[in-house]
């Protein structure tokens, strides 16, 4: 990796605003270095911590190995404050924690769970009933229910699919994925992060109740897998431990249940157009519109327990204790199942390790930061962006006080083996300054990446920084590839490409320093 093949710059004016140019070079970039990066990566992402489900083991004993490690780095504790008993003056203190304790619910099927499709037409009634995990199967939302509703096709789902539609109180029938020749629909990552922003679309646009039917049913996503034992790791990469969690809430949760079904079932609800799956998507055009004389009863009921989770939340204070940069990334990932240990390397070890290591290297510093610096290791970002969606409406520090988010999530694999220095920056559009200390320092420091501007007023994205956004604050992110081996038990050590993981830690660490040291 070449670092010093520009002279260097002491003081630089660009785009109106002036940044000093303190060379970090000899000292502090030998905090960020690759055997670093490996040797916390190699615990975090090992069998150990069997792949830090949320409110499991192996996230708890990940939590505590981050805690220590921002200890051991200097961090000071940015959690809750919790009382702790002191033996020197035998009594009780109050103190901060490197943890933000909270609860969430876990929620399942529970043992009745019913389908039926009820067509009319000719003074006859007709109900059709189908069998759980076998035509379909539940993502219940508690306390479950009962629901009666028409239906509406919006074909893939997407925002423009539900123009002049009118959804609310229905349910709406939808294919899974992205239309043929989007270049991402056979993409996993994009896959799951796609599902997470269509499932918010139909929420706001409040509907009874989603229905969704996978176009291509080799993956068999809506049936049970019987012989799961005996499936390949890259065969069984959608499947994870399955659990749902979700933050409690103080009234019943009106968010619409998921029903993931077959194409038998998909096409008997659209037996009275005339029309099946295979035709709607051989089609350059989709039909939209509500299925006439079809009623979907849907009855639910749910499991929930609670459970115990945490994030890790250290702090480096600045001369300016009112001005505070969260730097977040999720520990989390999808667990084991059926044998298999999901380690999550890059996704998201890669990201955590990156902001533990931002802690050290900061703290190394001869001169204390004029803004404070939050390191915020998230719990649940699996299950819905749940830790970060925590704090930010539970925040540890002022949430006015914090000017900007900076997230990690999956810094450590090329977008292809050709494109070994490609990334995405992701920020928000108001900021402008983000833009230009990327410039600057990729051209002081000779930090070879090449970098895909995306500025935007509501930055995109399914990972942590969008809860920021949604509190109005800014946010900037560097996003290398996705490789076939997310969400699979592939995603090891062995596949981390660690140049663009330290290039992407350094130029972050830069470009932090100009944050924390400027007004913007």
């Amino acid at each position: 990796m070449k670092l010093l093949s520009r002279p260097l710059l002491f003081v630089l004016l660009i785009s109106g605003f002036s940044v000093s140019a303190q060379d970090y070079r000899e000292k502090d970039f030998k905090m960020i270095t690759e055997d670093a990066l490996k040797a916390q990566l190699g615990f975090l992402a090992s069998d150990w911590t069997e792949g830090r489900e949320t409110g499991e083991r192996g996230a708890f004993l990940a939590a505590d190995y981050i805690a220590s490690m921002l200890q051991l780095f200097g961090a000071k504790p940015a959690g809750d404050i919790v009382n702790v008993y002191d033996p020197a003056t035998r009594s009780i203190q109050q103190q901060r924690s490197y943890f933000q304790t909270f609860t969430l619910e876990s929620i399942n099927p529970g043992e009745e769970q019913d389908l039926s499709i009820l067509t009319s037409g000719d003074g006859i009634e007709r109900s059709i009933s189908f069998d759980y995990l076998t035509d379909f199967r539940v993502n219940p939302n508690y306390p479950g229910g009962d629901i009666k509703a028409a239906v509406v096709f919006v074909g893939y789902g997407n925002e423009e699919d539900y123009k002049n539609e009118d959804v609310k109180d229905k349910f709406v029938l939808r294919l899974a994925g992205q239309a043929p020749g989007s270049g991402d629909e056979n993409d996993p990552y994009s896959r799951y992060r796609l599902d997470r922003e269509k499932d918010m679309i139909a929420n706001e646009k409040g509907v009874a109740g989603i229905i969704e039917t996978d176009p291509d049913e080799s993956s068999i996503r809506w049936a049970e897998i019987k012989d799961f034992m005996n499936m390949s790791p890259s065969e069984n990469r959608r499947y994870s431990s399955g659990q749902r969690l979700a933050i409690p809430r103080d009234k019943a949760n009106s968010n619409p249940s998921k029903v993931i079904v077959s194409q038998r079932v998909a096409n008997t609800i659209l037996s009275g157009t005339g029309l099946e799956i295979d035709d709607l998507v051989k089609g350059n055009e989709i039909r939209h519109g509500t299925i006439k004389n079809i009623t979907i009863h849907l009855k639910t009921s749910v499991k929930s327990t609670q459970v115990k989770v945490r994030n890790v939340l250290g702090m480096i204070e600045g001369k300016n204790k009112d001005e505070i940069i969260v730097l977040g990334a999720h520990y989390d990932h999808i667990g084991m199942n059926a044998g298999y240990i999901n380690n999550g390397a890059d996704d998201n070890g890669s990201g955590t390790v990156g902001v533990v290591t931002l802690a050290r290297a900061i703290q190394a510093l001869d001169e204390q930061p004029e803004k404070t610096i939050v390191f915020a290791l998230w719990t649940g970002e699996e299950k819905g962006l749940l830790g970060s969606r925590y704090f930010v409406d539970n925040p540890t520090v002022p949430l006015k006080n914090i000017k900007a988010n900076v997230n990690f999530d999956m810094i450590s694999r090329y977008v292809s083996d050709d494109q070994p220095n490609k990334v995405t920056m992701t920020y928000t559009a108001s900021k402008e300054f983000f833009k230009d200390i990327t410039i600057k320092n990729l051209e002081m420091y000779g930090i070879e990446i090449d970098p895909d501007y995306q500025a935007s007023d509501n930055p995109p994205g399914g990972s942590d920084h969008r809860s920021f956004v949604s509190k109005g604050i800014p946010i900037m992110r560097f996003k290398p590839g996705h490789r076939e081996e997310y969400h699979t038990p592939e995603d090891e050590v062995s596949t981390i490409d660690w140049d663009i993981m330290q290039k992407i830690v350094m130029l972050s660490f830069l470009n932090i320093m100009d944050m924390a040291n400027t007004d913007w």
